[in-house]
């Protein structure tokens, strides 16, 4: 039962007899028929003899009357029967009244409560304040809290609340393989045991957000069959000092209980940050809270069974205490898919979507470089929303076009009025852009140009990665900057005045050419030097701008490197635009027209214009390249030459999931035959289930008895209890009984008289030693281990021990007579032969 449904059922018990003794209440009381009045009212009726009926409630102070005549109070007709309070000290009066009124008869009542009453009135407070004080103290030894506030807020997920499995996971295999083998030691540890491996007690899963960290977890809760606690690293910091600590003791006390189980933690950097950054110093309640934490991961006491896997996006400010072997043994990276990742969530994500039949996933995956799998995911459900709104059926082509502009750079703003030369400006920024990077070698082409604005942004010129780029060279962040600046360029070579939409273009060129100084030493004045070090916290109050570690001299090289190579970009967009500037107005006027261009209209616009790469200063001329030398060629590029496939390149991760299918196949088919029903009576003929489905042993006839099973197996029906000694039978048994084993002898039979021979007694049951049966000999096993593929395994083997065949090895020789003595001897003491004697 949960905690809700706990929660709910003490809730409703409450209730209930609330209600009963509400109930009781009023059943037993016996004033509902009399309508409660004021006093003046009651003495009224007194006076003018309108009362038949009078009772004092002495104990109540309180008089009930019943009326001869009916009256009307409050607006209310034919009441009957009325009842007033008056005060203790006009008793008399009232009495005299009710006397004096002519009443046919009046009484007394005074009230006398029952024992039993006055017993549970007194004992019923003490009972509930004792309660609720036993229970208080036993939620706080159960690691809750007084009030539950340091209890746990982990939810337990079954085997059959998530829905996920790693086959709704595509991009991140290398993670989904790691992850697989932590469910696989779940279901199956003997293999690995075997190999004296032990599962890993933490996973980390970090990288940027949207790449599927916490998707992952939920299909590890989908595999694993085990139970599954989630929490978020928020849910341990609390107002309350200890509360989070608590917390972290009650979760690992449940996982403990339920072990084996998996612990899922999201967003760990909430708590787990470096020790000492904070505001509080070392007395830090999250930094308490993260001792705790650090405790429970690998303390004094174990936590067999106990998997965390935590996921993070700064990994970089986690405690090393946390990070380290045995609290996270391994940290998975999650990173942006790559074209053949992006493709497969494309796929994964368009299972249940009306896909028309010219959309192309694939070349919708070459258009989406650098997106994480939710922006993917969330390209395909804007096309659905789009193709929905507009009361389509399928989605096409051009909703996945519209889908990915609205991910890029937001909805379409149409509805905004501007004017014609601000249009104009636009389209000669965006021009300048398509046409300075068409005419590079070392840049992408541009797959589509828009003046549509968007968002923040007025239009823009994008450009599509044939392949996904780790290493960028000197032309390559050069033409990149030349592609910034060539919006500027076109603004100043057309209207001769510079605009402020080119701020973000002059912020990218000015990034890249910073990094080609200070951190990737692309520049001859100051060396393949770093200048700067990052040591941001944006948690600790430091700023995350870096630290300046060099001298305002060098602060005023780097300046003047940087605006020499921003610079040198804007001369070189302003010449390509000027050379070509036909073709800018042609695609101005275009671009004006239809608004949107892309790849296909854009060729035909630039069919004439040969890409050309900017001669850049030498980098340093101490350091070029050698002449008449070329570099050597890969295996592919030499297969390719020759004609042949290229080499197939060794795959950790398909050899993993071979082995794997295989481990699973064996498992079904040992399971199938474990479920077979085991056929008792055997037959001696044949049966129709086969050829030879019922042969019966040889040396037996064929009969319908029973007949065991042969070599003494019974075949898949389980044996229940210890294994039995060897040479023990019970009644029943068919097969023939085995003779005993032959006892060892005594352990001391041997030293029983020394310096002489030892004659053994024959025992009971004793083969001689040429009737002792023969142990079969040990098959070798086949050693299967991991091996690396044959190009990546040393030519030459390191010998680490090798020493020269010519050279004699020395060895120690016992009582040797040349014993290698000392240069310089000191003579010994003398002894003084008192007090060696005294000792």
């Amino acid at each position: 039962m949960t905690k809700n449904q706990n929660v709910l059922r003490w809730g409703l018990i409450g209730a209930t007899v609330l209600i009963v003794l509400y109930l009781l209440t009023l059943i037993g009381d016996d004033t509902r028929a009399y309508q409660q009045v004021d006093t003046s009212v009651a003495l009224e009726q007194l006076r003018e003899n309108n009362a038949e009926e009078v009772q004092i409630d002495d104990r109540e102070q309180r008089v009930r009357i019943d009326l001869r005549e009916p009256i009307t109070v409050d607006e209310r007709e034919g009441i009957e029967a009325i009842s007033a309070q008056y005060p203790a000290r006009t008793t008399p009066v009232i009495f005299d009244a009710v006397q004096n009124s002519g009443a046919d008869s009046y009484k007394t009542n005074v009230t006398q409560e029952s024992f039993l009453m006055s017993m549970i009135g007194f004992m019923l407070p003490m009972i509930i304040i004792f309660g609720l004080l036993i229970y208080f103290t036993y939620r706080m030894q159960a690691g809750g809290g007084m009030f539950g506030i340091g209890g746990s807020k982990a939810k337990q997920l079954t085997k059959d609340n998530p829905t996920n499995t790693f086959a709704d996971v595509a991009g991140a295999d290398e993670a989904v393989d790691e992850l697989q083998e932590v469910v696989d030691f779940l279901v199956d540890p003997t293999i690995y045991q075997q190999l004296g491996a032990k599962i890993p007690r933490g996973v980390l899963l970090y990288g940027p957000p949207g790449t599927g960290k916490t998707l992952l977890a939920r299909a590890v809760a989908g595999e694993a069959g085990v139970p599954f606690y989630t929490i978020s690293g928020s849910d341990f910091v609390e107002m309350f000092v200890g509360v989070g600590a608590s917390r972290v003791r009650d979760l690992f006390k449940q996982a403990r209980e339920n072990a084996p189980c998996i612990i899922f933690i999201d967003e760990i950097d909430a708590v787990g940050r470096q020790r000492g950054s904070g505001m509080g110093g070392g007395h830090d309640e999250r930094e308490q809270t993260l001792n705790q934490l650090l405790v429970e991961l690998d303390g004094f006491d174990g936590r067999e069974g106990v998997i965390l896997i935590a996921a993070t996006n700064r990994p970089d400010i986690l405690d090393p205490a946390l990070l380290r072997p045995g609290r996270f043994d391994r940290q998975i990276p999650v990173t942006n898919p790559d074209l053949a990742g992006r493709a497969q969530i494309l796929k994964v994500h368009a299972k249940n979507k009306p896909l028309s039949k010219d959309v192309d996933l694939d070349a919708l995956a070459k258009r989406t470089a650098g997106m994480s799998g939710a922006d993917l995911a969330n390209v395909l459900n804007e096309a659905a929303l789009l193709t929905a709104r507009v009361g389509g059926n399928v989605i096409t082509p051009d909703a996945l076009e519209e889908a990915t502009d609205r991910v890029i750079g937001g909805p379409r703003r149409s509805s905004k009025l501007i004017s014609e030369k601000e249009k104009k400006v636009t389209a000669y920024h965006e021009g300048g852009h398509t046409l300075a990077a068409w005419a590079l070698q070392d840049i992408e082409r541009v797959y589509k140009v828009t003046i549509l604005q968007r968002g923040n942004t007025g239009g823009f010129a994008m450009t599509a990665d044939e392949d996904d780029k780790g290493m960028y060279n000197r032309d390559e962040l050069f033409a990149r900057m030349v592609f910034a600046m060539g919006g500027r360029s076109a603004e100043e070579l057309v209207f001769g005045e510079p605009t402020t939409g080119a701020s973000n273009d002059i912020e990218q060129a000015t990034k890249i050419a910073r990094a080609m100084v200070t951190e990737y030493g692309m520049s001859s004045v100051l060396g393949t030097v770093k200048y700067g070090e990052e040591q941001g916290d944006p948690f600790a109050m430091r700023g995350g701008g870096g630290h300046l570690d060099y001298s305002p001299a060098v602060a005023e090289t780097i300046d003047r490197e940087v605006h020499e190579l921003v610079d040198a970009a804007h001369a070189t967009a302003y010449a390509i635009l000027e050379r070509h500037r036909d073709h800018l107005d042609t695609l101005v006027s275009k671009l004006l027209e239809k608004e949107t261009l892309r790849r296909p209209d854009l060729e035909a616009l630039f069919e004439d214009i040969e890409p050309e790469r900017p001669e850049l200063p030498l980098h340093d001329a101490r350091f070029t390249r050698q002449e008449g030398r070329d570099p050597v060629k890969t295996p592919v590029e030499l297969a390719k030459e020759r004609g042949e496939e290229p080499p197939k390149r060794f795959s950790i991760l398909e050899a993993s999931r071979e082995t794997r299918e295989r481990r699973r196949r064996e498992r079904e088919a040992e399971q199938a035959q474990q479920n077979q029903p085991y056929n008792r009576w055997r037959a001696g003929g044949n049966s129709s289930g086969g050829q030879n489905a019922g042969a019966a042993p040889s040396g037996q006839s064929g009969s319908s008895r029973w007949q065991p099973h042969p070599g003494g197996q019974r075949g898949n029906q389980p044996n229940y209890g210890p294994t039995p000694p060897p040479g023990w039978t019970y009644p029943g048994q068919q097969s023939q009984p085995q003779a005993p084993q032959p006892l060892p002898p005594h352990p001391g039979m041997d030293k029983y008289r020394p310096g002489e021979e030892t004659t053994r007694l024959p025992r009971p049951n004793q083969r001689p030693a040429e009737q002792q049966p023969q142990r079969p000999a040990e098959q070798p096993t086949e050693e299967i281990g991991f091996r690396l593929p044959e190009h990546e395994r040393p030519d030459h083997p390191f010998e680490e021990n090798a020493t020269d065949s010519n050279v004699p090895e020395e060895t120690p020789v016992r009582d040797a007579e040349d014993i290698a003595k000392p240069d310089s001897e000191q003579p010994e003491p003398p002894r003084d032969e008192t007090q060696e004697g005294q000792l």
